[in-house]
Order: structure tokens, then C-alpha cells, then sequence
């Protein structure tokens, strides 16, 4: 087995699709093993995923069934999609390699604090996007504006502090497993172990595994080439940065929060805190970004 580690990020948006039916989502997840698959034999495998366009469905769901069984909280939310989708990319992983391929899907928690700001501060897209005029019609948590007349459910954000199943991931991925992991950023706890109602950025979480079990590559997948200055104008996509020149865009605001920013915080974390190179790419070119030719490359 190859002795350095990868973890790979999906995307929740890159793995959805327009009718959110569960067999169009398997079918997509299914897609995204192929370019996954094929790494296993350069690398020991981490795969986490994001769940906003899931998890939003789950919140309506529940907020319109609200008269027929009791609701389930956010961070039940959460959890559900997080087992859900972890079953789907094991199944596919499967597929591709075989059904005695080492593979393991683990319902993660994230420790976060009770005095982050944002739990107070709802800035996270979740689940799809809505006109203006059918907002009066939605229940429980606040929209915003995320382009041109089109906004989405936004939920508290907080920062990750650790990764609680760490140690486990990193035990597993020595006895060879492939290990899906932190989805949808896992499910939010206090160090009280007390369920917190809030999503945890998918990207911020995973860096925050990907550094525990030392990992040497950190690859972002997306539905976007990489990441780009100036996105709803000119679009220029930078191919390649220093984490210092990635700091100085982020302070400047260069980055639309709750999509793209998290993601570039991340890598910029993950490239000082290990020395290792973070990639931010599109799903389409999966080995291409991982070998470094694809997408957005951010170094220390």
C-alpha cells in the first residue's frame, strides 16, 4: 500500500443534482468514484463530503411534515445525511473496487465552541436556492441573497476545533481501509458532548482531519475549474498561490462567504499547518488535481 495520505473532499453541490431524487444523487456519487477510485493506488484514501443541498431538503421535509411526526433538529439533519451519503460513496467505492475492498463510512462529530460568534450569526447556504417570491411560504432558519434573485436557507457556521473520530480514522487508514469521513462536517458537539444545531463547513472539518492524521495532500473537489478573482465579473482563475498571497485575498474579501471562502481558509490552513500542498478543483478532473495539474494549488 502507498504509505502517504489523501484526503478527498466532495462537494455537497458537486454531488447533487437538479431533481434530488435519491437514484439521480447515487448516480452522481457513482460518477465521482470513478476519478476517487483510481487514486486508492497512489495514495491511502480519506473521503468527505459536504451535505448542504441534502441537509436542506431534510430541514423542508421536516418543516412540512411538521403536523404528521415531530421534526428533527438541524444537527439530527445532519447526522442523517451525513450516514446517508457515506452509504451511497461506500457502495460506489465498491463498485469500482471491488466488494472486498477495505472500506469504512463513519458517522463523525466535530467539537466546536459554545462562544463562536457565529452561532449567533446564521451564514451557511443550505439546501436549494428559492425566489424571492416563495420565501413567505418556508419555515424556521433566515435566507440570503446568494445571486441575482436567487437565495438560499442560511444556518449558524461555526469554526471546527477537532475532529472527535480522528484517532479512529487515522487506525483505519493504517490497516489499509479507504475511510469516508466528516460529512457534511460532521455532526456539531460541545467538549459536553452536548448536540449543538448548526452545520460545520465540510472543508474547515476536513482540514482539521486531514492534519490530525497527517495527510500530505489535501484536494477540494467542486463544481467550479478552481478558484477564480473577480467570479461574477472577469473571472480570472488562479492557478497557483502561496498561502500568504491566499491570506491577503481573504482579508480583502475576494471570496463569497460560505462557498468559496471556507474552502480557500482551509487549504491555507491545511498548507501552513503541514507543509503539505492543498488543491481546490473541479470534480470533472479529479486525478488531474490530484497529480497537481488541475484547479487551484495553494503552498506554504
Amino acid at each position: 500500500m502507498p504509505d502517504r495520505i489523501a484526503v478527498i473532499a466532495l462537494g455537497g453541490n458537486a454531488i447533487t443534482t437538479a431533481s434530488r431524487t435519491f437514484s439521480s444523487q447515487y448516480e452522481a456519487v457513482r460518477a465521482a468514484a470513478r476519478g476517487i477510485a483510481n487514486l486508492a493506488k497512489k495514495y491511502r484514501l480519506v473521503v468527505t463530503h459536504g451535505n448542504g443541498p441534502q441537509v436542506g431538503d431534510a430541514l423542508l421535509r421536516n418543516e412540512r411534515a411538521a403536523h404528521l411526526v415531530p421534526p428533527l433538529p438541524l444537527h439530527a439533519c445532519v447526522a442523517e445525511t451525513q450516514g446517508m451519503l457515506g452509504a451511497m460513496i461506500q457502495a460506489a467505492l465498491s463498485e469500482r473496487l471491488g466488494r472486498d475492498a477495505k472500506i469504512a463510512s463513519l458517522v463523525t462529530k466535530v467539537e466546536v465552541s459554545t462562544k463562536d460568534p457565529a452561532l449567533g450569526n446564521p451564514s451557511k447556504p443550505v439546501g436549494p436556492t428559492y425566489a424571492k417570491r416563495d420565501l413567505e411560504a418556508l419555515g424556521t432558519f433566515p435566507f440570503r441573497e446568494v445571486s441575482p434573485g436567487k437565495y438560499r436557507r442560511v444556518v449558524p457556521s461555526p469554526d471546527p476545533v477537532s475532529v472527535l473520530e480522528a484517532g479512529a480514522v487515522k487506525k483505519l487508514v493504517d490497516s489499509d481501509f479507504i475511510v469516508i469521513a466528516c460529512g457534511g462536517g460532521g455532526v456539531p458537539v460541545t467538549c459536553g458532548m452536548s448536540f449543538v444545531d448548526a452545520v460545520i463547513d465540510k472543508d474547515l472539518a476536513s482540514e482539521r482531519l486531514a492534519t490530525a492524521i497527517g495527510a500530505s495532500l489535501f484536494v477540494s473537489l467542486t463544481d467550479v475549474e478552481g478558484v477564480y478573482m473577480d467570479f461574477w465579473g472577469r473571472r480570472r482563475l488562479l492557478k497557483k498561490a502561496s498561502a500568504d498571497e491566499m491570506k491577503k485575498l481573504l482579508a480583502a474579501g475576494e471570496f463569497e462567504e460560505g462557498s468559496m471562502e471556507p474552502k480557500v481558509r482551509a487549504a491555507v490552513r491545511f498548507a501552513e499547518n503541514t507543509g503539505g500542498k492543498a488543491v481546490i478543483a473541479s470534480l470533472r478532473k479529479t486525478a488531474q488535481a490530484a497529480s497537481l495539474q488541475s484547479g487551484t494549488v495553494i503552498y506554504r
